[in-house]
């Protein structure tokens, strides 16, 4: 009865997800808003800088923000340094992942759980802007802002009685302004004793999921429901 169970619920799991999606595609295709509001068009010198800053977002810090600086070398070197480094980031994930994954085997009909893929893509990070505080204390204070829009293919592969079900992580979008402090400052190399690094602002991260190669992310409501459940 236990396995009877088991396959029940993993084949009514399926089939609520494919009627959902199909469910969801014609409410997204054929669904009209109710209330259709004209824009509000305005000229240009009529917006304050931060309505020009909110039109114009992609537009690099240092450009906006004279405390920025430009880091165009930084760039120039994490782009050549891309290919060797993202072989590194997708050893440490295995290697940091596997002890995790370890626990749930045995738990929930879960056979194994393991990558079958980690490719962390062709694009590397890019940072806009570089923002260096002066303290009085003894230390050193950056913020870097960071935006990666990468093409990694994260491919994971979990097996539930017998049965291979295969979860994909693609298009991953992170922009993020991390604050990295150096302290305290010493004589001896490497010339700081700490590193600490903390997010002054909500960073964002959007990312598509497809699992037995359908795209639940274009569920309706599903998508928002992530972005709040990972913060």
């Amino acid at each position: 009865m236990g396995f009877v169970s088991s396959l029940l619920g993993i084949l009514g799991f399926g089939i609520g997800i494919s009627l959902g999606l199909l469910v969801g595609f014609f409410l997204f295709v054929y669904s009209k808003p109710e209330e259709v509001e004209d824009p509000v068009c305005r000229p240009l010198y009529d917006l304050d800088e931060f309505a020009l800053q909110d039109l114009l977002p992609e537009i690099p810090l240092w450009v906006k923000n004279p405390n920025y600086h430009r880091v165009d070398w930084l760039n120039k070197f994490i782009a050549d340094l891309w290919p060797y480094l993202e072989k590194e980031i997708a050893g440490t994930i295995r290697s940091v992942a596997q002890p995790i994954f370890d626990e749930y085997i045995g738990k929930f009909q879960i056979e194994s759980i393991d990558f079958e893929r980690i490719d962390m893509g062709t694009l590397p990070p890019i940072f806009n802007g570089l923002e260096v505080f002066e303290t009085n204390d003894n230390e050193l204070i950056m913020e870097p802002s960071i935006k990666w829009a990468g093409n990694p293919n994260i491919i994971l592969v979990l097996k539930v009685l017998s049965l291979r079900i295969t979860v994909q992580l693609v298009d991953i979008q992170v922009f993020l302004a991390p604050r990295i402090a150096f302290k305290p400052l010493v004589p001896s190399f490497p010339c700081f004793a700490n590193i600490v690094v903390s997010l002054m602002e909500k960073p964002h991260v959007d990312f598509g999921m497809k699992i037995l190669g359908a795209d639940i992310m274009s569920i309706p409501g599903l998508y928002r429901f992530v972005q709040v459940l990972h913060w």
